[in-house]
């Protein structure tokens, strides 16, 4: 079956997304079910960004008082922005972010205090949702956020890949290759993304599908344009998210278990 290839999303279909967001205005910390995507649709001019660096190297020893702002310039991290509003620049936001006088590193280490309480794999990134409504834009949330494989997952990938189909993750996430292939043996590091855009997700698919059949699995709105692309789109509703009536729609099946996977290979021959 090596004419099939799976693009899975990572949070929502291959493991569970474990998030603690710190409202900046409000103060507040908590751990939330609601993405990071949906609280960015909340806003009317919101923009989704992850630090593409790892805590543990450049904030875990920082000065708690040190701006976050301060920390990236001088460590030059970088930033991509994964999800965003119609009408928003990467640009912009970034200029937003490397303004803010509010953020600090208190902050990114109030919301790993949190996360590293819950059952997680050691694969953890930072977010920031920016209210680009506000003048010259505000870092409204900072997000701190954890995985743990679903409990079928490791089992789905090891039969999927004896049956020679090729498997890839394209996740939102700020996951490296290297890093998640330990935890995923059956996946090559380099069929690994993560930090990807809707639309880096439909190039993905419309790439694979140069050479093969495209089942895309995915669950939230910026797995549209992914699924949309695909020859069949999955919907994996194992976690609660307020999604949009599309996402239904462009659904060829919807599973419950990412196991249902399997069975839905089986189907289609």
């Amino acid at each position: 079956m090596s004419e099939l290839a799976v693009v899975f999303d990572g949070a929502g279909v291959l493991y569970a997304p474990f998030r603690i967001i710190k409202d900046i205005e409000r103060g507040l910390t908590k751990r939330s079910r609601v993405s990071g995507i949906t609280c960015t649709e909340g806003l009317e001019r919101g923009a989704m960004t992850i630090l593409k660096t790892r805590y543990e190297e450049t904030m875990k020893d920082a000065e708690p008082s040190k701006l976050l702002s301060v920390l990236m310039r001088e460590e030059k991290i970088e930033n991509k922005v994964v999800y965003k509003k119609k009408g928003i620049s990467d640009r912009e936001v970034l200029k937003a972010i490397l303004s803010d006088k509010k953020v600090k590193l208190r902050d990114v280490h109030e919301t790993m205090s949190f996360l590293r309480r819950c059952d997680i794999l050691p694969v953890i990134g930072v977010g920031l949702i920016v209210d680009m409504a506000k003048e010259g834009g505000v870092i409204k949330y900072v997000i701190a956020g954890g995985i743990n494989l679903f409990p079928g997952t490791l089992k789905l990938l090891k039969e999927l890949r004896a049956m020679g189909v090729q498997l890839f993750v394209a996740s939102g996430d700020r996951i490296e290759g290297e890093e998640m292939a330990v935890y995923l043996p059956d996946i090559p590091p380099g069929n690994i993304f993560g930090m990807m855009k809707p639309e880096d997700k439909r190039e993905l698919v419309r790439k694979l599908k140069g050479e093969y059949k495209v089942i895309m699995v995915g669950d939230d709105r910026n797995d549209y344009l992914a699924m949309w692309e695909a020859d069949i789109a999955v919907l994996s509703l194992q976690e609660e998210v307020d999604r949009p009536g599309k996402l239904f729609e462009v659904a060829d099946f919807r599973i419950k278990d990412i196991g249902e996977v399997k069975e839905i290979i089986k189907e289609i021959g």
